[in-house]
């Protein structure tokens, strides 16, 4: 079986270690950059986030199940130098 995917690259200049992918189909798309964007800033402006140990890349999963759309996620890794 073979499925296309779009990707989602998610990522700060300043922060580095801030660096996600996540694959969605084609029909989600657009929810899927509304959803993560405003996650995103949800991550940096919401206190009872910062206070807990939830990851970016936590919330934005978390975000796009109760949306119940179907995705991936993966965390870049470190480059070597």
């Amino acid at each position: 079986m073979i499925e296309e995917r779009t990707c989602i690259n998610i990522f700060s200049t300043m922060n580095p270690w801030m660096d996600v992918i996540i694959l969605v189909s084609d029909r989600d798309l657009e929810k899927t950059k509304e959803i993560a964007g405003k996650a995103y800033d949800e991550f940096w402006t919401d206190q009872d986030i910062k206070d807990s140990d939830m990851t970016y890349g936590d919330l934005i999963g978390l975000r796009l199940e109760e949306a119940n759309i179907d995705y991936e996620l993966y965390f870049k890794e470190d480059e070597e130098e």
